[in-house]
């Protein structure tokens, strides 16, 4: 489950209209359609918003790779159904029935769409398009770069992860034996190298970074800028006005919604 969320954020290329998209615009857009998916309650306002997010995965060409990542968090999917629905089970006066079944499916179904949201922008965005995006959005460079290492870094970890957890089950680990306590009793020789291996990727990136002079210039230049062209401007405006009108049949309509 882990490695297929986490391949859900390396960046496929492409040279389709949403890769050529400026990733500030795109970034905008998974948070409008984060946004709507928040704001209702209703399951078809959320499907709406999951059917959008895989028309721009098609139109992407990464359909396949997202609908793997969607249907990777499955596990989570469900453990957040369960989480729910037993918290409302356990408050006073509630009961079981199926407006509980039903609005802890609507919270489960509401974090597909979250998680569709940000597949798509990260298979169709590169670490640095975000790098500068966020310096261009005045977020401080330190902090971005932190950011932009975790993300670049965490598909490789996810493939180091895999070869671990191959290379343990060949020497005789069963990992699907056993109660929940052996279970994860068992995943300790696997998160033992697996951080050893975290903490030295860390310390030869230190020294890269710190060899290079990271720092020593206060404002970073880079071999390419972002400029916001009109295909940009008309994407972005187009989004923003369809976010407020859900805003508005949210909040000032009496359309009533199933």
């Amino acid at each position: 489950m882990l490695s297929t969320i986490l391949r859900g954020l390396q960046f496929y290329p492409g040279k389709t209209v949403i890769h050529k998209l400026d990733p500030r615009v795109k970034l905008v857009i998974s948070l409008l359609l984060m946004a709507t998916a928040a704001l209702y309650l209703e399951v078809t306002i959320i499907t709406i918003v999951v059917v959008i997010e895989a028309l721009l995965s098609i139109v992407a060409k990464v359909f396949s790779r997202w609908a793997r990542t969607v249907y990777g968090a499955a596990p989570l999917i469900i453990l957040v159904f369960i989480a729910n629905f037993l918290f409302k089970l356990s408050m006073p006066g509630q009961s079981l029935s199926f407006q509980s079944i039903y609005e802890s499916l609507r919270l489960a179904y509401r974090l597909v769409a979250f998680l569709a949201s940000f597949s798509i922008f990260f298979l169709t965005t590169t670490p640095e398009e975000l790098g500068m995006a966020l310096t261009k959005m005045k977020v401080p460079y330190m902090y971005t770069f932190a950011f932009i290492s975790a993300i670049r870094f965490t598909p490789i970890l996810a493939e180091e992860l895999q070869s671990i957890v191959d290379a343990q089950k060949s020497r005789g680990l069963e990992l699907e034996k056993g109660n929940m306590i052996t279970r994860l009793r068992r995943y300790i020789p696997i998160l033992v190298p697996l951080m050893v291996n975290v903490l030295r990727r860390s310390y030869e990136l230190a020294e890269a970074i710190e060899v290079k002079c990271f720092g020593a210039k206060k404002n970073r230049t880079y071999l390419k800028e972002l400029k916001m062209t009109t295909k940009d401007w008309i994407t972005l405006s187009a989004s923003i006005v369809l976010f407020t009108v859900a805003i508005c049949i949210r909040y000032f309509s009496r359309i009533s919604i199933p």
